[in-house]
């Protein structure tokens, strides 16, 4: 078939959209270099996939793959695995960072037309080079498309080979037979865009006995139509199955009940468990630390849901305020509550490392030793986690860190000043919590964010919750932590507007990834 590069796919003058930066350094390098591509599935809304919204579902020639991934790495693409449940045949993941929009764009490569079912992919049809010889440009997004016509044979193909008997069974008791909105808004998209005759065209090249085929294709789209397609197809494409029936049922239940039974947990044990892609070169921990309203939280929350739409982020905190906290803590702030009022925040004076933490009066040395003690059981807990993440490859953000150099505040020991106590009790407790904080010293994340701002200023974000002088001690002291030199430390400025200082972090990240 002609490849029409060179014609748009109507006679309009098109009008060039914006894209993300990468994605347009992408194409631009594709073009340059002659890879042989298209875009082949979804169509209807490239606007999407070219301001990173959507992933971009990419075939290329197999033939080329070296090349493709020397200019992939060059653009700051990274290769992602996905769970084992979740891999197919012939197919990739890339992921880059669009610095400007601080979005994360998916290519989704594809080497080789496999699909079906999901959680299986169970067939490799052998299309390739009859889609990239007869795709088409795309004057408004300047982009390689397959065809209309073989994007809507396509279509009917994926959907059919994606029916199982539980859609068979849903179709007989509940009579769901038509597709959703967005399935259907792609089909209509697409059927305007198609005569009969093109699609007779391709179906000729690719069966002998094509009539049938064609009959279904150019007939209604329901599930009802699709399962009788889904005979002939299976039926013609037998060769190219990947498993055999028995085989792909019993692979196809394990991956969809292990995947669905790891959200379920991790959701419930809040535990580093995977669901979606990990770097197979090496986790990567981040820690953003700064004082009360430097944006710790809203930093780390933004980046979790950044990058989580694509890979297996763990999100951990590891302070002592308002994060997640054990339920033996949350029974001891219950406790001092009904007591009487805590103690007003940031009344140390400047300079002092162990104020705040002394407190006259025994009850009050055994309450701060408990306390003291679940935050720190909590600290513990949340750096293994924390390990585990890493181990396992995925990105884990935490919000704080904790630090053995400044006492009693900055998320350092509450303990110290007990540690030449004359009560042995008190030495020994002042002890064990010491280990956790030597733990995390020797343990410390790859990249930490330092969020430093004028103390007015962070105070104006948090009013009267800290005092001014408080406020400075704690500004200080984050300038001066030190960490090992395997942590690259970054400063930035938290008085910057948020999506400047968030694009500074996100570049930091993705500099770090190998």
């Amino acid at each position: 078939m002609q490849d029409l590069a060179a014609k748009p796919l109507d006679d309009t003058v098109a009008k060039p959209v914006t894209k993300l930066n990468l994605i347009a350094g992408l194409l631009d390098v594709f073009h340059k270099q002659n890879i042989l591509y298209c875009h082949w599935k979804s169509n209807e809304h490239l606007d999407a996939s070219m301001t990173g919204d959507t992933d971009l579902d990419v075939l290329f020639d197999i033939k080329q793959k070296g090349k493709l991934l020397q200019h992939l790495h060059t653009l700051g693409f990274k290769k992602f695995d996905s769970i084992k449940e979740k891999q197919y045949h012939d197919i990739e993941d890339y992921i880059g960072l669009d610095i400007p929009s601080g979005k994360v764009v998916h290519l989704h490569a594809h080497f080789r037309m496999t699909m079906g079912e999901t959680y299986l992919k169970g067939y490799q049809l052998a299309l390739e080079d009859k889609i990239l010889k007869s795709r088409v440009y795309d004057e408004t997004f300047g982009i390689y498309t397959s065809s209309p016509a073989f994007e809507l044979i396509l279509l009917y193909f994926r959907e059919a080979l994606k029916l199982r008997n539980r859609e068979a069974l849903k179709m007989s008791l509940l009579n769901r037979v038509n597709y959703s909105e967005n399935v259907m808004k792609e089909y209509r998209w697409l059927k305007e865009r198609v005569t009969d005759s093109q699609i007779e065209t391709i179906l000729k090249s690719l069966f002998n006995n094509y009539r049938p085929i064609y009959n279904l294709v150019t007939g209604r789209f329901n599930r009802k139509e699709l399962q009788k397609l889904a005979l002939l197809i299976k039926k013609e494409f037998k060769k190219y199955r990947l498993y055999s029936p028995a085989e792909a049922t019993l692979t196809r239940w394990y991956r969809e009940a292990t995947v669905l039974f790891s959200r379920k947990l991790a959701t419930l044990l809040n535990r580093p468990i995977m669901s979606q892609r990990i770097n197979p070169r090496g986790g990567l921990t981040i820690a953003v630390v700064g004082a009360d309203g430097s944006g710790k939280s809203t930093v780390t929350a933004d980046l979790q849901n950044t990058f989580r739409t694509k890979l297996d982020v763990y999100r951990v905190y590891l302070g002592r305020g308002d994060g997640k906290i054990s339920l033996a803590r949350k029974v001891l702030l219950g406790a001092r509550k009904m007591v009487g009022p805590e103690p007003k925040k940031g009344t140390a004076k400047k300079g002092n490392r162990n104020s705040g933490n002394k407190q006259k009066g025994l009850l009050a040395n055994v309450y701060k030793c408990i306390e003291a003690m679940l935050v720190a059981n909590e600290k513990s807990r949340n750096l293994e986690r924390m390990q585990q993440a890493k181990q396992k490859g995925m990105l884990v953000i935490c919000d704080r860190f904790p630090q053995n150099q400044i006492m009693g505040y900055n998320d350092g020991p509450l303990l110290n000043h007990l540690a030449k106590s004359s009560n042995p009790v008190f030495r020994a407790i002042s002890d064990l919590e010491a280990k956790v904080y030597k733990k995390a010293e020797n343990n410390p994340p790859d990249l930490v964010i330092k969020l430093i701002a004028e103390a007015e200023v962070v105070e104006a974000r948090k009013p009267g919750e800290t005092s001014l002088e408080m406020l400075e001690a704690k500004i200080a002291g984050i300038k001066a932590l030190q960490f090992k030199d395997s942590c690259q430390v970054i400063t930035i400025d938290a008085s910057q507007p948020l999506g400047t200082v968030l694009a500074t972090v996100k570049k930091a990240i993705w500099n770090n990834y190998r």
